[in-house]
């Protein structure tokens, strides 16, 4: 049985998605298996689109990136976990 590792961000500006991203590659040339998954987003419509990079980023991972949910906890071995400062 290979490892299932969760990876799982929240990420406004990309910093921390490209993290996430980075974590994800390495577990899976390592042989696991992996779930790149997103927290959803609480804020407003408004106070995204107050922020250029903000926004950006929404707009590209909205599609990309599915939203974490507990079927992915359940499905996992090992996680990690990432947010900003």
């Amino acid at each position: 049985m290979s490892a299932r590792i969760a990876v799982i961000y929240y990420s406004a500006t990309g910093n921390v998605h490209k993290l996430a991203k980075g974590i994800a590659e390495g577990a899976e040339s390592a042989g696991a298996e992996v779930r790149l998954r997103r927290v959803a987003e609480l804020a407003s419509d408004q106070s995204i689109a107050a922020h250029p990079a903000w926004a950006a980023h929404s707009d590209t991972t909205s599609e990309d990136v599915v939203v974490a949910s507990n079927a992915d906890l359940e499905w996992a071995n090992g996680f990690a976990f990432g947010s900003p400062a």
